[in-house]
């Protein structure tokens, strides 16, 4: 198979001719294409891969505190309430599963 690019005709017979080496040797060939694209993908090969030495400086308003406020689902989330306070599990009544 032919394209317009002279390094996909140059790495297509070779990364066949490895993945069939592969599957000759008992490797499934699903198996040996996702090894390869994980190799690939990886950072010794992807050099859009995020260096991790090379972080942004922290900016104030990506910054949390104590004071910030945690959304659970765009709702604020509930802290650990009093231990006198009330809420709806103070009205609920047990059933029993043994009625007649």
């Amino acid at each position: 198979m032919a394209s317009a690019s002279p390094v996909h005709d140059f790495m297509l017979p070779r990364l066949t001719a490895l993945v069939d080496e592969a599957v000759a040797t008992g490797i499934a060939r699903d198996v040996a294409v996702a090894v390869l694209i994980d190799l690939v993908t990886s950072p010794a090969f992807d050099t859009a891969a995020v260096d991790p030495s090379a972080d942004s400086a922290p900016h104030t308003l990506w910054e949390r505190t104590a004071e910030s406020l945690v959304l659970i689902g765009d709702m604020p989330a509930k802290g650990p309430q009093a231990a006198d306070a009330h809420d709806e599990a103070d009205f609920v009544k047990p059933i029993s599963p043994f009625l007649t």
